[in-house]
């Protein structure tokens, strides 16, 4: 039934309409006014006749309730799966021909509702699209032809359920009530936004609008939209809009508008250490690590050495002066996103590890320097009282983290070490020295990605790679300097190169706030490329459509309009003055259960915008990142509702698909969400 807490009428066929007919209450509403120069003067003399729904006949189970508000009359028509009817008798044609049908409905059920409509004997499929809930009524119209005289009108179920009906109008000249086609939607958005609320309906001409804000009309607010430019958070409530023709009115939904003063930080964010060697791409890489310090917590910056620069940089003070320009443009960060850590606690987890060029390839019960302060913020991290995971993100050497471990297992309990390890998730940007091999072979417990395919798409050839074109594009000179280095601020300008090569970056990717939470399970795909477990906790690099590079490549658009953003919010004073993400939501759990043959709607309806911008819906299926064999179609892949799919014969598997929106704002940003399906 269309309604809950109520039977279920037992289904069965009724051969005659039901023999009680209900008293009849109509109301006639005739229009003398005046209309749009050059048109036909056929709405002045409409005649425009309500019937509700208690005036007319049921049948099949069909029952008169009232137990949802906002319907007139007396009631509204429920009917059951199967059988259900409800006619209307001695509709008046007037003269006859055509005639506008207009429908007064509610849909809570979720979906698209579809029955029959037969007047007088000739019948049509009609279909009533899903409302809000089953107290939110809207309308539908159309054109039927109705004779001289009397008519019959007639609503029938098909098989499913039909939507609440509670009422119908009938213009006798085929002209019809206002029919709002697409509802004004709510916003949330922060001060200093500008947002446009728009309504699209049919009906005869001329329509005219008024918005109303909780109630109230907006004076000169006459138009289809309406524009509230610099929000502040007296603009906040709800937003309606009355639209009005000769025969009568309709109120739209209301829109709410939120304003938010800036977007939280995530509910949990990673802890992540970076490791890094001081080389030029690790400089450039910080201004971007720094950058997203609100994304993660920083549980320590650590400085080290590689086979490449041996002796590492610790000396050259290069991140100490990143954190003083930092510390300039912090403010103008806070105005944009919450959890922006203060200069200070960023340099007070500053430390430096091992930098002995001599101990690059031992073993670490070998090394000539052991103990340094680097090693023991990483043991004190492991060993500390936070439940989340420590990520070390390796852009060097890790011959200070190999150390850690090493100690951990030789001079600390047990089940100490044991806790330590099961924490770790290691980001290595190559092998840099003996510390990775090292950990792999004796550490089995540590969960470590030895990532290479980054190299030609991330590093120093990221022009000249195997990336294409319009990927390369991001990567140029040109970019760097419009979106980073020139008029950004002191921190963009600080970055030492000339094109994009980020070699490190990769492994700090997967804590950003974008929707994909692959910080939770790297193998997930996204940002930082997608590695698959090949021998115990060893990680390496994953294929994506036969490509080992397209995990890197293929999200670099994204990651660099995202990275544009940031550096515009350096030098944004104003909330309004620069773009933010959209926030992809999806109706219903992120995990779920699903069977062989069941037909999966996936619903992005709670996604918002914080700008108000329009958005693009695309749902896809990460098949490389799945386990399944098939690639089941998603239908309606680019619809914010109403996408979905068929789940395959594949008991034991599972499906990813990324919802992925796209805002319209400048630069245009993207955020995601990814839901895993589970085949029982």
């Amino acid at each position: 039934m269309s309604t809950s807490g109520r039977p279920v009428p037992t289904r069965h066929r009724e051969a005659a309409w039901s023999a009680t007919a209900l008293a009849v209450a109509l109301m006639v509403t005739s229009g003398n006014a005046a209309t749009a120069a050059g048109r036909r003067d056929a709405a002045a003399n409409a005649v425009s006749t309500t019937y509700e729904a208690e005036a007319g006949t049921v049948g099949g189970g069909t029952t008169i309730d009232s137990n949802n508000a906002g319907y007139t009359g007396s009631g509204f028509a429920n009917f059951p799966t199967a059988g259900g009817s409800l006619q209307f008798g001695s509709v008046a044609g007037g003269s006859g021909g055509s005639a506008g049908l207009t429908i007064r409905f509610a849909n809570g059920s979720g979906r698209t509702r579809t029955g029959r409509l037969v007047v007088n004997g000739a019948g049509q499929d009609i279909t009533f699209p899903a409302t809000s809930n089953w107290t939110t009524w809207q309308s539908t119209s159309l054109t039927v032809p109705l004779n001289s005289g009397g008519n019959t009108i007639r609503f029938e179920t098909n098989g499913r359920d039909l939507a609440n009906i509670d009422h119908i109008v009938v213009a006798d000249d085929g002209a019809s009530l206002p029919v709002i086609t697409a509802q004004p939607v709510g916003r949330t958005v922060a001060p200093g936004a500008t947002v446009t609320f728009t309504v699209a309906a049919t009906g005869a001409s001329p329509l005219s609008y008024r918005w109303r804000r909780n109630g109230v009309d907006i004076a000169g607010a006459t138009a289809s939209g309406y524009t509230i430019a610099d929000v502040q958070s007296a603009h906040a409530g709800d937003y309606t809009v009355v639209v009005t023709n000769s025969l009568g009115s309709v109120t739209s939904n209301a829109a709410a508008l939120t304003v938010d003063d800036i977007p939280p930080p995530p509910a949990t964010r990673p802890r992540v250490i970076a490791m890094t060697d001081g080389e030029v791409d690790d400089r450039s890489s910080m201004v971007r690590f720094l950058s997203y310090a609100s994304d993660y917590d920083v549980a320590g910056i650590i400085q080290t050495n590689s086979r490449y620069q041996k002796s590492g940089h610790s000396g050259d003070r290069w991140i100490e002066a990143q954190l003083d320009r930092y510390q300039q443009v912090l403010p103008n960060l806070r105005v944009h996103k919450a959890g922006y850590p203060d200069a200070g606690a960023l340099r007070g987890v500053v430390r430096v590890g091992n930098e002995n060029s001599g101990d690059l390839t031992k073993a670490p019960a070998d090394m000539g320097t052991r103990d340094t302060p680097g090693s023991q913020l990483v043991i004190d991290r492991l060993l500390d009282n936070d439940p989340r995971p420590v990520h070390v993100a390796v852009w060097g050497g890790a011959n200070t983290l190999a150390y850690a471990l090493y100690k951990l297992k030789t001079q600390y309990p047990a089940a100490q070490y044991a806790r330590a390890v099961s924490r770790l998730w290691i980001y290595c940007i190559w092998y840099q020295d003996g510390g990775g091999q090292w950990i792999e072979d004796n550490i089995p417990g540590a969960r470590i990605y030895e990532a290479y395919k980054w190299d030609n798409v991330w590093d120093y050839q990221s022009l000249t790679g195997p990336s294409p074109d319009y990927v390369k594009a991001y990567m140029t000179q040109s970019w760097l300097d419009t979106n980073v280095k020139r008029n950004h601020g002191p921190l963009g300008a600080v970055v030492p190169q000339t094109y994009v090569s980020e070699g490190d970056t990769p492994s700090f990717l997967p804590m950003i706030d974008n929707g994909l939470t692959q910080y939770a399970d790297y193998t997930l795909g996204g940002w930082g490329g997608r590695p698959v477990f090949d021998a115990g906790n060893h990680m390496t690099d994953g294929v994506d459509d036969g490509n080992a590079n397209k995990p890197f490549w293929r999200w670099i658009p994204a990651v660099q309009n995202d990275y544009a953003a940031r550096m515009d919010w350096q030098v944004a004073t104003r909330f309004g003055d620069a773009n933010h993400p959209p926030v992809a939501r999806v109706a219903g759990g992120l995990a779920r259960t699903v069977s062989p043959g069941q037909t999966v709607t996936l619903d992005a309806s709670p996604t918002t915008d914080p700008d108000g911008d329009a958005l693009a819906y695309k749902w896809w299926q990460y098949a490389d990142a799945d386990s399944v064999s098939a690639k089941p179609a998603i239908s309606n892949d680019t619809a914010r509702t109403g996408a979905g799919f068929v789940v395959p014969n594949e008991p034991g598997r599972k499906i990813h698909v990324i919802l992925e929106v796209a805002d319209t704002g400048s630069p245009s940003l993207t955020h995601y969400r990814r839901v895993v399906f589970t085949i029982a």
